[in-house]
């Protein structure tokens, strides 16, 4: 067997040893839109679908409940192929950053991480890749706008009593370290999407928060990242050559806390790239429901025009917070570019090649 495929198939048991080990309390951010956020999903996603890719999310939500949860977030990641094409594999690696920041003590978390991931040519269709991350994350927060129950003199919330809490310290803050690994299986056939032939498949698995890093303000209470491990697959499937199926799968387990998340998006296909000249690019519209387990339902719309994806997702509320949100959850907005074009385009500037 090859050395390589024994090193990817050893790391894989390792994670499952990993998991067996954990207990505990703060979670991870997520954004609904888990296709457009491949970084933050799984390293070995590095380089496992496109040569070149470059994504900027944004989400906002609970603004209904209290001041709004805002996310921002940019990655890029790339192959790092040779002149002349290795038939054992490729590396690739990529770079994410976000900034998260949270409800009334603007609670802000700022992370950037590097990925690095190396992917076996299993056969010319199939890939496998093993994915390694590490970066740094520094939070923050400010509770002189919190209320607290010693600042209740019997009848109501009076802000000149002391609250006793952080010993005096408005703002508070720390950084650390985190460090992620994962394995990628990627099937492609290099078809376009208006071929109808189009097939790619993307599955894997990752173990998050590998040193368990601490996220404690103040060493008042033990508090480490639990270990988190992802299960994803997504796939690419042309059904007619105008009609592409996006359909998605996601779980994600962080001590007692499950995500499922499922569902498919659905591109019809406008217009053709074409073959001899720039002036005419691939375009597709379409949209999708998922479904959060206990938790939202998630509507999509998107558009697709050449290397570019323009996505808006909204979060509408099935759970118990309902009763304060009014239903109003949350909603995300991507911006992607690829490479190569998956319309295809121009082959050739010779009119009859």
């Amino acid at each position: 067997m090859n050395p390589i495929i024994k090193l990817l198939i050893a790391a894989a048991l390792s994670l499952s040893f990993l998991l067996q080990t954990s207990n505990i309390h703060a979670q991870d951010i997520h954004l609904s839109q888990t296709l457009m956020t491949p970084l933050l999903i799984n390293p070995a996603n590095a380089g496992s679908e496109y040569t070149m890719r470059g994504i900027l999310n944004y989400r906002s939500q609970w603004g209904s409940v209290t001041n709004p949860f805002n996310t921002m977030m940019a990655s890029y990641d790339m192959q790092f192929k040779p002149k002349k094409e290795s038939k054992v594999g490729y590396f690739a690696g990529g770079l994410y950053a976000f900034m998260d920041e949270a409800g009334e003590s603007s609670t802000k978390t700022t992370q950037i991480n590097l990925s690095g991931a190396y992917h076996v040519r299993i056969s010319p269709k199939n890939t496998l890749g093993l994915g390694i991350q590490g970066g740094y994350f520094q939070r923050s927060s400010n509770i002189s706008n919190l209320k607290w129950g010693s600042q209740f003199d019997g009848f109501q919330y009076n802000s000149t009593f002391e609250s006793n809490e952080a010993n005096g310290a408005n703002k508070l803050s720390f950084g650390t370290t985190d460090f992620t690994s994962g394995l990628v299986w990627t099937y492609r056939n290099d078809e376009k999407y208006l071929s109808g032939k189009k097939l790619l498949i993307n599955a894997g698995l990752s173990m998050h928060h590998l040193t368990k890093p601490k996220v404690e303000f103040q060493n008042v209470f033990p508090d480490q990242l639990h270990y988190r491990w992802i299960g994803h697959a997504n796939a690419i499937i042309g059904i007619s050559p105008k009609v592409t199926l996006l359909p998605y799968v996601f779980y994600s387990r962080q001590g007692a806390i499950n995500e499922i998340m499922f569902g498919s998006n659905v591109l019809y296909n406008l217009n053709e790239a074409s073959k001899y000249t720039e002036n005419v690019k691939g375009m597709a519209v379409g949209g999708g429901l998922f479904y959060r387990w206990n938790d939202a339902v998630v509507a999509l719309i998107m558009m697709e025009y050449a290397n570019y994806t323009f996505s808006f997702s909204y979060d509408i509320n099935t759970s118990s917070l309902n009763d304060a949100s009014g239903k109003q959850g949350a909603y995300e907005i991507a911006i992607r570019y690829v490479y190569p074009n998956p319309f295809g385009g121009v082959k050739s500037k010779a009119r009859f090649n």
